[in-house]
């Protein structure tokens, strides 16, 4: 079972951290090396002249300054860097887009394939046709063009000349936009806030599966061999701190997007074909297509035709528009309720706290760990009198040494063997009174008297009997007849053991019929007045074989009874005192532990087992060591106190780690329930106040602003 339980969690260990792994490197990975929708196979590797040649041209865009590119030229990226994924070229034949904007900045045109943005030589605008064989590679942040029509970078550095000071001509048939007439100012270039960050982050489910998945490593660890609690630990504590730094990180200034504030007048109108018309697109400001989010759609019309001011991002996704239209402001004054990871957090916690609940028993890690938080006392003891004198609490360390009887429950537990059946010395009475004396019964002795009279004289030892002749003797010897010399004895003894009409009732006609009497009170009362006495009575063998079984069964149901009566009377210690018992079921006392239990024994054996049992345990030395884990007082004013034994240092830290668990994941499923609850129901009211939001600020009841954010 261990060596399956290693062998799962190793299993479990590696699966989690190459999913970590995998999880961190997709995260990670630059923007643009993720993969191109408008590229399919076949593709082929640089060649070594070609990869050379990039690098010259990669150097030389880095290092020149920006008033040498022509006005036509696309700006270029902060860092054009090759990767590893650069190897690969990608034939793509398409029309190559061009965007620009009316601005005095040298650097304004942008290229697009489809809607990725790509680096275009400057030198190669002129050789833009409708239709375009384009080799591209990607870089670290935007796809290179390093062929175009015919054109490679092979050839660039001869094609290179003194860059003009105005655009090229164009190509007659080149699928470029042109500037339009419509003045289109750029006031500036910000980065976007961290309101509108929060709208393209995601919702952090993926770091609630791994919290969950390091919250199930935790678990692992209660159950895992000693070798593997510290790798256990180590996974799910760097899992965990990974997770809620990626949970709760701020984004850092190079990770965020730039957002262009423009100035000018959106029209509605669609520009070329290719534009989305499902999203608003049909909106332009100049010759960019404006991208507006869907809940905008009732107010973009107030501010067609004037002059506006916008901020869009380099995808043309519109954040913000004219005095009220604001993606900052929704998110400031109707905050964005994140239910999914709270619904990932609380199921998988509820899991672990199942899993927790239902693997491991939860008294023990409870009781020592509240002790440990309080603070214990080691207490020592070897007398009762100092004892009592002693503040019990749970939690301290109990040494007691003394002599005491063990316990004789009134109920047995069928899981529990008990080695000293009917006493239980895992629990001990210790108290200042004098010791139950030994069981005695003279049912018992009268039952002993006829089984040995009746042995006897069924099976005689001597070889002569001196009451009967001993020609006679030998004669019933050679018949095979045994002969009852003192049948009077065997009827008294029976009526002294089964006094009453009801008992021994079979034995009592059998004996009967063997004194050829009228009843048993006749037989009886002739024994008693000396009519039998001489009488012999010769028996078949299988009719002494028959009294013999009889004069048993009889004689062993009042041993039985009284053994079991006895037992019982052993159950009544004196009151007071305390009875010290070990939770785990561990004997306090060293004696020998008997080869058979009392009740395998013969009937007449069990009794004088039990009276030697009773001389050994019911004033018997015992220790006592461990945790005191439950303290309580019964009606004879006993004090019952239980302990467990001393915890090792691991078992401690298990104990330790499973209540501390516990904690953390009540806590998590409650927290993380009203959490989702709580914000799924906000964010489905929070479009609704959206709405509400701008109808006010449309309708110039800007007071009553205040009270829509209240309401939500």
């Amino acid at each position: 079972m261990n060596t399956l339980v290693m062998v799962l969690v190793i299993l479990l260990g590696c699966s989690v951290a190459a999913g970590c792994i995998f999880w961190y490197a997709m995260r990670h990975r630059p923007p643009l090396a993720r993969p191109l929708p408008f590229i399919s196979p076949p593709w082929r590797k640089l060649t070594s002249e070609e990869r050379d040649a990039i690098d010259r041209y990669v150097n030389t865009v880095a290092n020149a300054p920006a008033t040498v590119l022509p006005g036509g030229a696309s700006k270029p990226p902060e860092k054009l860097a090759l990767t590893s994924q650069s190897n690969n070229v990608y034939p793509v034949t398409r029309a190559i887009t061009r965007y620009g904007l009316s601005t005095d900045e040298p650097h304004k045109w942008r290229y697009y394939l489809d809607a990725i943005e790509v680096h275009l030589p400057p030198l190669w605008e002129q050789y833009i046709a409708e239709e375009n064989y384009v080799e591209i590679i990607r870089t670290q942040t935007m796809p290179l063009v390093i062929s175009l029509n015919g054109h490679t970078l092979l050839n660039y550095a001869q094609e290179q000349v003194p860059f003009p000071t105005v655009p090229q001509p164009l190509a007659p048939r080149a699928s470029i936009r042109q500037e339009e007439a419509e003045h289109i100012e750029l006031l500036k270039v910000r980065k976007e806030s961290a309101e509108e960050v929060s709208l393209s982050r995601p919702e952090g489910t993926r770091e609630a599966v791994a919290i969950s998945v390091a919250l199930l490593l935790f678990f692992f660890s209660l159950l895992a061999p000693a070798m593997l609690v510290p790798w256990l630990l180590m996974a799910g504590g760097t899992i965990l701190a990974v997770s809620l730094f990626f949970l709760y990180k701020r984004p850092s200034q190079k990770s965020l997007r730039d957002i262009h504030c423009l100035r000018g007048s959106p029209k509605r109108w669609g520009l070329f074909g290719e534009s989305n018309q499902g999203q608003l697109s049909n909106i332009s400001l100049g010759i960019i297509d404006l991208i507006y989010p869907a809940h905008w759609q009732p107010w973009v019309n107030q501010d067609l035709g004037q002059q506006t001011d916008v901020d869009i991002y380099l995808n043309r996704q519109v954040v913000r528009q004219g005095r009220f239209l604001s993606l900052h402001d929704e998110v400031r004054h109707f905050p964005l309720q994140r239910w999914r990871r709270n619904v990932v957090l609380a199921l998988g916690s509820l899991l672990v706290l199942l899993l927790l609940v239902t693997w491991i028993p939860m008294t023990m890690p409870l009781k020592l760990s509240l002790a440990w938080a309080k603070g214990s006392d080691h207490i020592n003891v070897t007398n009762v009198n100092e004892l009592e004198k002693v503040s019990l609490r749970v939690g301290d360390m109990l040494t007691v040494k003394g002599t005491g009887m063990c316990s004789v429950p009134a109920n047995y537990q069928n899981s529990r063997t008990y080695a000293f059946m009917p006493f239980d010395c895992s629990a001990v009475h210790w108290n200042n009174a004098r010791a139950l004396p030994p069981p005695q019964s003279d049912i018992i002795d009268k039952a002993a008297a006829l089984l040995t009279t009746t042995r006897e004289q069924l099976h005689p030892q001597a070889a002569s009997d001196p009451k009967i002749n001993p020609q006679l003797a030998t004669a019933i010897q050679k018949s095979g007849m045994i002969l009852l010399d003192d049948f009077a004895d065997i009827i008294l003894r029976t009526q002294d053991l089964c006094s009453e009409s009801q008992d021994c009732v079979r034995l009592k006609n059998a004996l009967v019929n063997l004194g050829n009497a009228k009843d048993w009170a006749a037989l009886v009362k002739r024994a008693d007045s000396g009519t039998l006495n001489g009488t012999n009575v010769l028996l078949r063998p299988v009719s002494a074989e028959a009294l013999e079984n009889l004069v048993n069964t009889a004689t062993s149901s009042f041993f039985q009874r009284e053994t079991h009566r006895a037992a019982e009377a052993l159950n009544s210690p004196p009151p007071g005192g305390f009875l010290i018992y070990s939770d785990e079921g561990l004997q306090l006392v060293s004696q020998p532990q008997p080869g058979l239990s009392l009740y395998d024994f013969d009937p007449l054996d069990q009794w004088h087992e039990l009276q030697r049992l009773s001389g050994l345990l019911l004033h018997t030395p015992f220790v006592a060591n461990g945790v005191i884990t439950a303290l309580s007082i019964d009606a004879n004013g006993t004090q019952h106190v239980a302990i467990h034994g001393a915890p090792d240092s691991l078992t401690l830290a298990r104990y330790l780690g499973t209540t501390l668990l516990l904690a953390i994941l009540l806590i998590s499923v409650v927290v993380n329930g009203i959490l989702a609850l709580q914000r799924a129901h906000r964010d489905r009211l929070r479009q609704t106040a959206i709405q509400q939001y701008y109808e006010k600020c449309f309708n110039q009841s800007l007071p009553s602003v205040q009270n829509i954010r209240s309401l939500f």
